[in-house]
């Protein structure tokens, strides 16, 4: 298949360093979306219009306050919120239950989690679709470690990608994510242990990360936006 921006961010971190490549392509990915809404770029009138129709939900308006851009998430927010205040309005009881109906969707969505799925779905076919056609990968993709339970899911979703080599990815995919798990779960069990009367060392660090690894396994990587100097 062809090689882009896209398959080298997949050959980067399937490397077997961390509980979840997948988790890592999408940090990567939210990561620069989000930078984009703090960025000069933003103030153009297509992008503006997305925000004011879509709005940012709680956990990325948060990601974009802990940005360095104040200003430009002020200025997007007053856009977004004098549209949502339009449609506040005295009206009989029906029409207004109708009308909360269309807010509460409306405040549900978000710019930045729209372009994240669309990204992220071309990843978890492409991952598929690169395993099918590159032997190179089929050998980097049994390095890594596991993955956390939606993107295990997503990518036994989009098995049938890989083509002739479906039911290996399977396989590959099942084995996997079977050790990784347990794995944490010695590792939970270990820092239960320790809190046990008669033991009388402390947990060893795969013990005293593993309410992070579970975290991770199970919902995955938390967004963050990078350092600025």
């Amino acid at each position: 298949m062809a090689y882009n921006i896209s398959t080298m961010h997949i050959w980067r971190f399937f490397n077997g360093e961390c509980e979840c490549p997948m988790c890592k392509l999408k940090k990567k990915t939210e990561c620069d979306i989000a930078e984009s809404y703090l960025s000069e770029a933003v103030m153009e009138d297509a992008e503006r219009e997305k925000v004011n129709k879509y709005g940012f939900c709680r956990d990325h308006y948060d990601l974009l306050y802990s940005g360095k851009n104040k200003l430009g998430l002020a200025l997007q927010a007053s856009t977004r919120l004098w549209k949502l205040d339009m449609k506040i309005k005295p009206v009989d009881v029906k029409q207004a239950v109708k009308t909360a109906k269309k807010l509460r969707e409306e405040i549900s969505d978000c710019i930045i989690c729209r372009k994240i799925e669309f990204n992220m779905g071309r990843y978890f076919e492409t991952v598929a679709r690169l395993y099918g056609d590159d032997a190179r990968f089929r050998e980097q993709f049994k390095s890594v470690k596991g993955f956390c339970y939606p993107d295990y899911i997503r990518l036994v979703e989009n098995a049938p990608k890989a083509k002739s080599y479906a039911k290996e990815f399977l396989q590959v995919l099942y084995e996997k994510q079977k050790s990784s798990a347990e794995e944490v779960q010695k590792n939970l069990k270990d820092f239960t242990m320790a809190f046990d009367y008669r033991s009388s060392s402390l947990p060893p660090k795969s013990a005293s990360l593993s309410l992070v690894q579970a975290r991770v396994k199970f919902y995955g990587e938390k967004p963050s936006l990078p350092e600025r100097k």
